[in-house]
């Protein structure tokens, strides 16, 4: 009932922008249609031209630098005092590629637990360097995720226990415990390289409600001891670090790491000398002395405001989200919001320009009803006059005719357009904190790789690409025509919720 309730009034939200779509159910019986569609070609070639150049009016050298110039001031603050975002880690080390063992890792996400044991080889191994020797895959479904409590805890202590038995070694029977890493995708306030307290968790968990403030770890740990399972949370890492830990154990010179699919974020290992004291007012002694770097968690998503220009279509969005500005770099470039801008444009598109002969697919009339995976289609689709991806959006808009070779060629400009300028803006939020990395205290490499992670990065058509060719054209810019030294690569990080924790085991067990 309250999603039939809240497909209304978003249906009413596009009635109230957008008026006369509620009057044109059809075009006038009087008009003749070769007349009409003339008109509408005119007319989409106008709004499509208009939708090229809002779009890509920002992707130049020059414009690129200088918005990362701003970026770079606004993360060099940030790093000295916020509570928000430029977080420093409990992570302190990053692998020296030596590191060996076998170790069972917990990837608990919002939909899936996976239970994996992970076999570091070494950087000098020929072959597989980092090895998933067995792992499961668990659903967490409504009934999971209603689960109270301890409950959730012990759910999954029992699939650890089913994945471990019948194994004759790392299956938790031993004297000593089983060292486990953890990747965690909900909030937590860390303590410790290994700990930390939960904090609301969302998305329908109804756990926290009796665990918040407790202690993570812990509760793992006393959930497992009643399947008889002798274990120890030795890491508790996010997804940004995970990446990042896990391609710096194959590649030296992996600094960065960028999450990019339905939401993005970024992580950097920086020296602490960087850091307000705010920041680490809760480290002890100990930590202090042993941490010249820190990965750094910077919840990239926040910035952008009043740096990255935007459209009316990203205005109306934001006015229209829960949280205005909250998130500005994540709203124009993330797989949760680049299928909602085209559907805005779908939306003046149909008003203004007769787009579908004026008539508006009721599939779209709810907010966020288009998924981006769809302007991948459009934009991977190399038929003649985009036949395939026409008829595709047939079916999932329920049209009744398909698009015409006018009408997907104007989606295919703005899906294109679309893309091309959050490729470009990623860039730009990259160069900026690898131009404040080089300025804080790189590590001299002129050779730079991000690890990267995500559908957006990894599956969309040309995204990764395109994002590294711009990082290029700004750092060739502000070379200011000499030869630039340095270069930045994209390399995709694959399993890595489940391989950097694992990591992370191990460089906790080479310090101690």
């Amino acid at each position: 009932m309250l999603q039939f309730i809240q497909s209304i009034l978003a249906a009413i939200d596009t009635m109230l922008l957008y008026p006369s779509l509620v009057q044109k159910a059809s075009i006038s019986s009087h008009t003749p249609r070769h007349d009409v569609l003339m008109s509408n070609q005119a007319s989409l070639d106008n709004l499509g031209q208009e939708v090229v150049e809002l779009f890509t009016a920002p992707i130049t050298p020059w414009r690129m630098s200088r918005m990362s110039g701003k970026l770079q001031r606004r993360y060099l603050e940030k790093l000295h005092r916020s509570a928000e975002c430029m977080l420093p880690s409990f992570n302190h080390t990053l692998p020296t590629g030596q590191e060996t063992g076998t170790y069972l890792v917990l990837d608990v996400g919002g939909s899936t637990l996976r239970i994996a044991l992970v076999e570091l080889c070494g950087r000098s191994y020929k072959t597989k360097r980092l090895r998933i020797i067995q792992m499961t895959v668990s659903p967490i479904d409504d009934v999971v995720r209603r689960l109270p409590g301890a409950s959730f805890f012990n759910w999954i202590a029992e699939k650890i226990a089913d994945m471990l038995a019948g194994r004759s070694e790392h299956n938790g029977h031993d004297v000593e415990p089983l060292p486990v890493g953890l990747s965690w995708s909900f909030p937590v306030e860390q303590t410790s390289p290994y700990g930390g307290n939960i904090q609301g968790m969302g998305k329908g968990f109804c756990c926290a409600q009796a665990t918040l403030g407790h202690d993570l770890g812990g509760l793992i740990a006393a959930a497992c001891r009643s399947q008889g399972l002798n274990i120890r949370i030795d890491a508790l890492v996010n997804d940004s670090c995970a990446a990042l830990l896990s391609r710096a154990y194959v590649e030296p010179s992996t600094t960065m790491s960028l999450i990019l699919g339905t939401g993005t974020n970024m992580a950097v290992h920086l020296p602490v000398s960087c850091l307000g004291a705010s920041k680490l007012q809760h480290r002890d002694s100990t930590w202090l002395s042993q941490a010249e770097r820190v990965t750094i968690n910077t919840e990239l998503s926040m910035f952008g405001k009043d740096i990255l220009p935007k459209t009316r279509w990203d205005d109306l969005l934001n006015r229209s989200h829960d949280l205005p500005d909250f998130q500005p770099l994540e709203y124009l470039t993330t797989g949760r919001y680049l299928g909602e801008i085209l559907r805005l444009i779908i939306v003046e598109a149909v008003e203004t320009a007769g787009l579908f002969e004026g008539c508006f697919p009721s599939s779209l009339m709810g907010k966020y009803s288009l998924d981006t995976a769809v302007l991948a289609v459009i934009e991977d689709d190399s038929s003649r006059d985009l036949k395939k991806s026409s008829a595709y959006l047939q079916g999932i808009l329920g049209l009744d005719l398909p698009p015409t070779a006018t009408e997907m060629t104007f989606l295919r400009v703005a899906a294109q357009s679309i893309s091309k300028r959050a490729a470009a803006y990623i860039a730009v939020a990259i160069h900026a904190l690898w131009a404040v990395e080089r300025k804080v205290g790189a590590t001299g490499s002129p050779k730079t790789t991000i690890a990267c992670n995500g559908t957006v990065i990894g599956k969309y058509p040309g995204f990764r690409s395109r994002c590294e060719s711009y990082i290029s054209d700004i750092i060739k810019y502000d070379a200011e025509g000499g030869q630039a030294d340095s270069e930045v690569y994209l390399e995709m990080a694959d399993d890595a919720a489940i391989l950097g924790a694992a990591v992370a085991v191990a460089i906790g067990e080479s310090r101690r």
